[in-house]
């Protein structure tokens, strides 16, 4: 496995969708990760998480997702050519006005607590005998 380090963008993927996440930090004494969450991204919608982004980088924070530990041995790392797009789609929305939805609009998004309940359902049912069911 390819080594993680804090500061890299990695994902975790289910059901066609993804989670990208920023590594925060390694904890060595247990192969886990501090992520602190991205952006959702399916074929169809990506939801970003974090803060806003700005030409210059980051601004005030909106309210984001809580960070998250994960298993390293279930992130796979990011490749370039999939952050750079995705950073800047980031940016892009968060450029474009959040308000341009009626005040009405029922615009349902998936949350990042209904795709890590899909992680763990789906995990629990392929691997019966992994970590993720003691």
């Amino acid at each position: 496995m390819t080594s993680l380090v804090t500061g890299q963008i990695v994902f975790l993927e289910c059901r066609q969708v993804r989670l990208y996440a920023e590594i925060i930090q390694v904890l060595a004494p247990r192969p886990t990760g501090w992520l602190r969450p991205l952006a959702l991204v399916s074929e169809t919608e990506m939801i970003a998480l974090g803060p806003d982004f700005d030409a210059t980088g980051l601004t005030a924070p909106k309210p984001a997702v809580p960070d998250m530990l994960w298993p390293l041995e279930q992130l796979q790392p990011a490749l370039d050519t999939e952050v750079i797009p995705l950073l800047a789609s980031l940016s892009a929305k968060s450029a474009a006005s959040a308000s341009a939805l009626p005040p009405d609009s029922d615009h349902r998004h998936l949350t990042v607590n209904e795709f890590v309940q899909w992680l763990w359902a789906d995990r629990q049912t392929s691997e019966p005998s992994s970590p993720w069911t003691r």
